[in-house]
């Protein structure tokens, strides 16, 4: 993994883990909805452009963020458009990654959605991830693959979800049959495939 070394600094363990995925999916569209300061963004690029470099493969993350303003059911703060897109820039990935506005379940409504790759950390709980399956759920019979902040069961316990009696993400794991990529730790993160189709 070329560019593992020059990852940026965030308070989650499994950045690795993301990148390699990028690596074994070799998505040419990630759509991203969380973008915060584009750390995750900037992850999913490094690995693009390290698949451009070795294998000419072409492909984009289009992250999104609703930026400035709270959508519906976010409890984080609202992040800086132009801090994300600086961050990508200080990387030089302008041409592996996109920055726009956008809202995450809007996008869920959407009908003829196309990604190859979906990540997406936007105060993840369990209704947000079944709307997302149900939304995405023929994308992902398709081909598509999901991955997602959350899903162990000490990230279900941590304060503001028991603080705000919100839905726990393992709640709805039989409904989305979604495995999960680290261990049982808060930082946690999870993945939605169809195995018949690949094997990850």
């Amino acid at each position: 993994m070329k560019y593992i070394h020059i990852l940026p600094q965030h308070k989650y363990p499994w950045l690795e883990v993301l990148y390699s995925m990028v690596l074994d999916i070799k998505p040419k569209v990630i759509v991203e909805y969380g973008t915060e300061h584009a750390g995750t963004a900037i992850v999913m690029g490094l690995a693009l452009k390290e698949l451009y470099e070795k294998k000419q493969h072409k492909g984009t993350v289009h992250t999104y963020d609703t930026f400035q303003q709270q959508s519906k059911g976010e409890i984080g703060s609202s992040p800086s458009y132009n801090i994300a897109v600086q961050n990508i820039q200080r990387y030089g990935l302008q041409d592996y990654i996109k920055v726009d506005r956008g809202d995450f379940f809007e996008f869920c409504d959407r009908p003829n959605k196309d990604f190859d790759l979906l990540y997406f950390d936007i105060d993840n709980d369990g209704d947000k991830v079944l709307e997302m399956y149900k939304g995405c759920v023929e994308n992902i019979k398709q081909g598509s693959v999901v991955i997602f902040e959350g899903g162990s069961q000490v990230r279900d316990d941590v304060e503001w979800m028991n603080r705000l009696n919100k839905t726990k993400i393992n709640d709805v794991k039989d409904a989305v049959g979604y495995d999960l990529l680290t261990p049982n730790q808060k930082y946690s993160c999870s993945i939605i495939f169809d195995k018949e189709k690949y094997s990850l």
